[in-house]
Parts: C-alpha cells; structure tokens; sequence
C-alpha cells in the first residue's frame, strides 16, 4: 500500500528515457535522472513517515493475529527496507530504457543466492524471524549500493551532468503521465494489494499465511517470466518509434503468443504440483482447498496474459488513454471480495479478483489494437478464447495421467508428476502450433541460443 506514494514516476521516466537514449543525447538523459533522484528522495521519506503512523492502527487492520509476536517491529522493517529502495534503486531504470538491464543477471543471480543462503542459516539457527528479516534487509541494502555503483560507473554523464535541469516542457509531458499513471497505481494495489488485508479483516492472520505460501510460489515463476518481457518493453519502444503497424502487429502475435506458451505451462504445472509441493514442504496443514487453487490459477494465468498487452501499451505510453480502467475494476475487486468472503469464505475474496480481472482482460486488447496496430481486437479474443480450450485439454490429459500413476505423494512420485506435466503440455502445444509463423520464430530463438548466438530482436 505505501508504494502507492510512488505514483507511477519510475514508468513516467522510463517512458521519457527512451528518445534522448535513442538520440544520445547526454545532458537531457542526465537531467531526467537528477529529476528522477530528487523525486525518489521525498518519496522514501514519505514512507517512512506514513509508515510510523500506519504502526498505530495495525490492531484495526490485523484485528485476529493469533500467536504472532513483535507483529509492529515486522511491520517497520518491512517500511524500512521498502522506503531504503527509494533512495539507492532508481538508477535501475536507466540500464532498463537502455536495454541493458541482462547487465546485471549475474550480480542479481549471486545477491539472490548469497540472500536465500544466509537467511537459511539464520533461520536455522538462530530460529528468529527478526534476525531473518535483518539479514535480509542487509543483503539487499549492500545490493542496492552495488547497483547505484555499477550504474553510475557504467554512465558517466551521471556524474557529468548532476547539475542538469529539466526543461519545464519535458516536465509538463511527465506530469500528465504521472497523472495518469496514478489512477493505474491506486487500482492496481486496490486488485493486487488488498487480498491479504481483506483475508486478515474478514478471516484470520493464520489464513493469510497459507495465502502467503501460494503467492510465494506463483510470484517467484512469475518474476522470472516477467523478466523476459520487461526486457522487450524497451524494444517494442523502438519498434513503434521506427516501424509500421503491420511490423508491430507481427511482433507482438510473437510475444503473445510466447506468453501463451509460458504461463499456459505454469498454470498446468500450478494446478497439478502445487498442492504436493506444498504437502512436502510445510505440510497438510497449510494446503488451500482444490476449489480454491483453481480459482488462483486462472487469476495467474488471466494476470499472466494481460502482460504482452501491458509491454506493448507501456512501450507506446498509452497511459492517460485507460486510466479509469483500474479504478473501475478496483471497485468491483473491493465489493465483490467483501460481499463474498462473508458468504464464501477465503474463495471469495479470489473470485473478486477473478470477476474484476475481466474488465482489462476484455478492454486492454481494444486500447492496444486500435491505436497502435489500427486493426481491430476480434481476432485476439478469438485466439484468447481458443488457447483456453487447448490449455483446459491439456491440463486434463496432463492431470489424468499423472493420476493414473501416482496414487500417493513422496518426492519421488513428486519429481515423476513434476516430469509428467513438463512433457505432456509441452508435446501437445508442440503438436498444435508447429506450422505457425509465431512457433516457428520461437524454435529459431532456441537454436539460436542452443548455437551460443546473438538472440533475435
């Protein structure tokens, strides 16, 4: 909730980064960032200031916290470490305009390792969840300082420039796609952001923290898969800059359509391996219902597939042109949760999510096919509703299967299932699209990496 007092700056940025990167044109790149460091600063602090008062009604917001102890320390720790990342990541977005963010996968892959590792082992043996949550925050503040390091090694004109002052027409532009973006902030913690309060005001703590365990899971696979398309925001930028809307359209059915296929595959595997894996980790204790684990899934998959869209519609700075959407779509989230969860329990609240998820999943695709491909949307819902169908078959071919063999779970009848469900889906999928162009593009991004050569763009 307290990053909504970002306001959507860092896309407004990024968005504004992507010309004067193009042009190489150094003092406007450099007066971007002194703006962007500026602002970030105020932000930070706001933070963690709203987060102390926050502290004073946390009983009001967590009213059932059952046996959890020190819940306000938890709670500033988390302010703190979330108001520090104002102050020190904001260069990121640099590297992330200049297409240069693979620049830091290995740092990224080593700070992420040398984190899990050292929280493990404070966990195992100090068995505090304080001391995790201190290691944690001082892994991630020394890879913060390694990044604003980096950066500003990498981009001398950082330091060439720091005096450098926006023009008052380039801050006109950036304060109307702040505006915008605001509206697309506010509704999207309003979708994303309240389930866990909702579920702790209507339910208990303890249901939050099996909820916890499922968003764990989804949102690691998601954050790799997001990666990959975070990097293509840029490209697309480029793409629309410089090539028609014929180029643009077939560039994005290849995107699409690798979206599809990737989380199309995770949603499969979710439903099949996601309650065993949690059996053999935490234990019966902390699974959800199957009924909903469904409704989670389909929430993923429906999120995952709005994400093409949302790189091509960030790429073209459609910002001001849906921004009422996330707030229509937040009040329907809000209303539909709460009047459920009273009547449904915990499936509730996800069905909220789900119904509310309709209204970008049917609008978004009309923004984006009119004005930057000029054509119209039918064909995509036509597409989307056809890939449900063979996504549903594959998920019951690949369900059944798994059933017939494997009656009890252990982890070796789990790495068994695990194997079933990366096989099954993948052939099928294979059998359906492989005579189409977009198959066909993503077997040469293949070859091509199994050949150690340059990716295509």
């Amino acid at each position: 909730m307290l990053s909504l007092a970002e306001l959507g700056i860092g896309t407004a940025i990024t968005f504004s980064l992507y010309k004067p990167i193009a042009e190489k044109n150094e003092r406007k790149i450099a007066a971007l960032m002194n703006l962007y460091k500026k602002i970030y600063r105020v932000i930070g602090i706001v933070i963690f200031i709203v987060g102390l008062i926050l502290m004073q009604f946390l009983d009001v917001l967590v009213p059932n916290k059952g046996d959890v102890q020190n819940l306000e320390l938890i709670f500033i720790l988390y302010v703190l470490d979330s108001s520090l990342t104002y102050f020190l990541s904001y260069k990121t977005t640099l590297l992330i305009a200049d297409q240069k963010e693979y620049m830091l996968f290995k740092s990224n892959i080593f700070f992420s390792i040398a984190n899990n590792t050292i929280q493990l082992i404070v966990l195992i043996i100090a068995k505090n969840y304080i001391a995790y949550l201190v290691s944690g925050i001082i892994i991630t503040f020394v890879q913060r300082i390694y990044v604003n390091y980096f950066v500003t090694k990498k981009y001398s004109l950082l330091n060439k420039y720091r005096e450098e002052v926006l023009q008052e027409e380039d801050k006109y532009t950036i304060k109307k796609n702040v505006k915008a973006m605001l509206y697309h902030k506010f509704g999207d913690y309003c979708i994303n952001g309240t389930d866990s309060i909702i579920i702790s005001m209507f339910d208990s703590i303890i249901s939050v923290g099996k909820y916890s365990n499922y968003f764990l899971l989804f949102d690691t696979v998601n954050t790799v898969i997001k990666m990959l398309f975070n990097s293509m925001t840029s490209s697309f930028g480029n793409v629309i800059a410089s090539e028609d809307e014929k180029t643009r359209f077939s560039i994005f059915k290849k995107i699409n359509f690798i979206g599809f296929w990737l989380y199309g595959f995770s949603a499969i595997c979710f439903y099949n391996l996601i309650n065993p894996f949690i059996t053999l980790w935490a234990g019966e204790g902390y699974l959800l219902d199957m009924p909903i684990v469904i409704v989670l899934v389909i929430n993923n998959y429906m999120l995952g597939m709005r994400i093409p869209l949302f790189t091509v519609k960030s790429a073209a700075g459609l910002y001001d042109e849906d921004k009422f959407v996330p707030i229509i779509q937040s009040i329907i989230n809000l209303s539909v949760s709460i009047i459920l969860i009273s009547k449904l329990g915990l499936i509730g609240v996800f069905i909220g999510t789900f119904v509310s998820g309709m209204v970008p999943s049917l609008y978004r695709p009309f923004l984006v096919y009119k004005y930057v491909f000029k054509e119209s949307c039918i064909s995509y819902y036509i597409d989307y509703v056809s890939n449900i169908i063979l996504l549903i078959f594959a998920c019951i071919i690949t369900n059944f299967v798994s059933e017939l063999f494997i009656t009890q779970i252990t982890i070796y009848t789990f790495i068994l299932k695990m194997t079933l469900c990366i096989l099954i889906p993948n052939i099928i999928f294979v059998i359906r699209f492989r005579n189409t162009e977009e198959f066909k593009y993503l077997s040469d991004i293949i070859n091509r990496i199994k050949l150690k050569k340059q990716p295509i763009n």
